[in-house]
């Protein structure tokens, strides 16, 4: 039995606690994932062939691309694959079994320049128990190495020991996707390279069915972040994702089919949402504020 009491007694350790990871932002990283979106978007040609790396790397920015970079250490495994430097643990006993990713958001500050040092600068904000679960806040500060504020992220993780079962959360009515695809076991094997990540779910099939239930693997919630907002700069070159916020649903499974909507909701902001194209259950969905780019 996992009390409000030992949740407490592990927050007020690893809140005070900061975590400092850091990185080169280079064109080889930034290169593998754009193959890995345009394949999964079936483009077969640059859409901008007179761009430099420097270009590109700037614009990567603000599509979901600082998820590849400043990736944790694994250091100190759990069971399920994933760094548990931030989970919650008593006397280096990990108290659930599962993790998931719940709803995030990013202010995109400015791009850093290409190959130069950053560092990302991690925080437990808030532990917050739910029944016998526990969501934890994460902030991420991302900084060139002389202190300039480059992006902050927030995630939201949900630490639980219940095996999955469908959430059956409303499905999406009477919008057409504007695209829509499939994720391979080798697209998600890419994306866990990229990221520097062993958690089972996205990987190994056996274990995501025998320990947590799950029919098949699990799509990454950062991937499925990029995979939005990537598609989103598609559509609106002449829009800079300033702030996004969103939230997941139901999960995204492997080899299922995907779709992509965009909603215009006001002076450049729009919601995307990441559902199934036939029965509309929402994987992902939240809000992307957007700037004119500067010239």
């Amino acid at each position: 039995m996992i009390t409000r009491e030992c949740i407490a007694q592990w927050g007020r350790l690893i809140k005070p606690k900061t975590f400092v990871i850091k990185d080169t932002y280079s064109i080889g990283p930034i290169t593998n994932l754009t193959n890995l979106l345009e394949g999964i978007f079936k483009i077969t040609q640059p859409l901008d062939q007179s761009a430099t790396e420097n270009s590109t790397a700037q614009k990567s920015w603000f599509r979901g691309f600082h998820f590849i970079f400043n990736c944790q250490t694994n250091q100190h495994l759990g069971s399920d694959g994933y760094d548990n430097y931030q989970a919650p643990v008593i006397d280096n006993h990990q108290l659930y079994m599962r993790r998931l990713w719940a709803k995030g958001a990013i202010q995109f500050v400015q791009p850093p320049e290409l190959n130069t040092a950053m560092k990302c600068t991690e925080q437990v904000k808030t532990v917050k128990p739910f029944n016998e679960d526990v969501f934890v806040d994460i902030e991420r500060k991302y900084t060139t190495s002389e202190g300039r504020e480059l992006l902050v992220e927030n995630r939201t993780l949900l630490y639980t020991n219940r095996l999955y079962a469908p959430n059956n959360f409303p499905k999406l009515t009477h919008h057409e996707p504007l695209v829509t695809f499939k994720l391979s076991p080798i697209d998600l094997m890419k994306y866990s390279m990229l990221t520097y990540n062993l958690h089972r779910i996205h990987f190994d099939a056996r274990y995501a069915h025998s320990i947590e239930n799950l029919p098949t693997l699990l799509v990454h919630g950062p991937f499925q972040v990029t995979l939005i907002l990537y598609y989103f700069s598609l559509q609106h070159p002449d829009l800079v994702a300033h702030y996004f916020k969103y939230r997941t649903f139901e999960p995204f499974f492997v080899n299922e089919e995907a779709a992509i909507l965009i909603i215009a909701k006001g002076a450049n902001e729009f919601e995307l949402t990441l559902f199934h194209p036939v029965d509309k259950t929402v994987y992902l969905q939240g809000t992307v504020k957007c700037k004119k780019p500067e010239t």
